[in-house]
């Protein structure tokens, strides 16, 4: 081969195995970017069903109050004192079942933000084990480079195409 066609083929696979690197480095920043975006989406989520919850909480606390001051008001226009026996009962009893209802929609809505935040970890890590990987790629790109570089330059020196033979 003559040495010029051997120089360009030389080039042109170092200037592949550069850009194999290069492009395996801009991979490696998609990878890491689009899982932290993902992970600040699942994060935001997490809040808003936070705030969502406890608004919601607060407002049915206080349609609870009303309901149970109209019944406390109902047992009186009946002559039926709501602070004692039966009548007081019913109010402890009815009080409990609105706030356990309360008490579980707290802890379902705690169950949802601890699964976001933990995808949102799990995410940023497939990110950088992605990244990662596709450095590693971009590295073994180099050296591969390299190695076939390498090996057409002792195979023309060989040939004679470098060392003056013919």
């Amino acid at each position: 081969m003559p040495a010029p066609l051997a120089v360009t083929a030389l080039v042109a696979t170092g200037v592949s195995a550069y850009g194999q690197y290069k492009a395996s480095r801009s991979a490696a920043a998609v990878d890491t970017a689009t899982a932290n975006y993902n992970a600040n989406v699942d994060r935001a989520q997490a809040a808003q069903i936070d705030a969502n919850t406890l608004e919601n909480i607060r407002t049915q606390r206080q349609e609870s109050n009303a309901y149970l001051a109209r019944q406390e008001a109902s047992y009186a226009s009946s002559g039926v004192l709501a602070t004692s026996g039966s009548a007081l009962a019913a109010q402890i009893t009815d009080a409990g079942r609105l706030e356990q209802k309360l008490q579980q929609q707290y802890v379902d809505s705690q169950q949802r933000q601890q699964q976001l935040y933990a995808q949102a970890a799990i995410g940023v890590a497939e990110g950088a084990a992605k990244a990662e990987a596709d450095r590693i790629s971009g590295n073994l790109a180099l050296i591969d480079g390299g190695a076939k570089m390498a090996s057409m330059l002792a195979q023309d020196i060989q040939s004679g195409t470098f060392g003056g033979k013919k």
